[in-house]
């Protein structure tokens, strides 16, 4: 205790919290690994932690909307950190979103964000202000050799097979910055919160036929019945679980942001090069 007090909505940026917070701050979490940051629904604990905090971190970009009633139930002074800010989105036609907000699959993305955090906690705490930036540096160094280990990870699978079908629209950034084409998605949507037609369950199968996808990727948190039918109908391979909107549980060896990454790397490449 007597450090900063932050609290972070969503598990990639607790962790970004903590690696430029260091010491001097700690952070509670909002979500979880079991919780799907598009469908959460705020507990009593949330808006006792934000009352008392000294800085909240969101995404932004509607990924964590629900914290705008959070914030103003809790009330309390906290310094209003959104780690989107000054990045530019992927357009979606999604309504109600200024953009794609699943931004922290990019790795220049992500250096932005850990930036705003380091910003965010400064401002808290201007006598930290030193020691957030070393961290903040050490930490992009970080970011880049993860990068440079996931372009080498990919490198093995063939320019016509560097294509993934994933749940919902979170993998825009990934494709972008290390050159997969996302050709389809089971949720039709940005956020997990949509459905899925029967018409457009026969196009992604279609999809996945014309364009010789060797499987349907899913993602941690979401339950895979549909990406299952899908599988199956299109008759290719169910690979289970990208870390997508949540980083892994306790024990899992992905409860970070580098080595969850890390582990979506290794996953796709490993599906991609059968």
């Amino acid at each position: 205790g007597g450090g900063v007090e932050v609290v972070a909505t969503t598990m990639q940026l607790q962790d970004f919290a903590r690696q430029v917070g260091g010491e001097r701050v700690d952070v509670t979490g909002v979500l979880g690994p079991d919780d799907e940051p598009h469908e959460y629904e705020p507990a009593p604990a949330d808006a006792d932690a934000i009352s008392g905090a000294d800085v909240v971190v969101e995404n932004g970009a509607n990924l964590d909307e629900w914290l705008d009633d959070l914030l103003a139930n809790a009330g309390g002074e906290a310094i209003r950190v959104t780690a989107v800010e000054g990045i530019d989105l992927l357009p979606t036609e999604e309504e109600g979103f200024p953009g794609d907000p699943h931004v922290w699959h990019d790795p220049v993305a992500a250096k932005q964000m850990v930036d705003n955090v380091a910003d965010g906690l400064a401002e808290a705490d201007p006598d930290g202000r030193g020691s957030y930036e070393r961290n903040a540096e050490a930490y992009k160094r970080e970011i880049d050799g993860m990068s440079r280990q996931i372009r080498s990870e990919l490198e093995a699978i063939a320019p016509a097979q560097r294509k993934l079908v994933t749940t919902h629209d979170a993998f825009g950034y990934f494709g972008r910055a290390y050159d997969i084409d996302i050709v389809g998605t089971v949720l039709p949507s940005v956020t997990t919160e949509t459905e899925t037609s029967g018409r457009q369950v026969r196009e992604l199968v279609e999809t996945i036929e014309s364009e010789n996808v060797a499987a349907i990727f899913t993602e941690r948190g979401v339950d895979p019945k549909l990406e299952r039918q899908i599988a199956e109908e299109a008759g290719v391979d169910i690979e289970t679980g990208l870390y997508a909107d949540v980083l892994g549980a306790d024990g899992s060896g992905a409860e970070e942001f580098i080595d969850a990454e890390l582990a979506n790397a290794e996953a796709i490449a490993a599906a991609l090069t059968r």
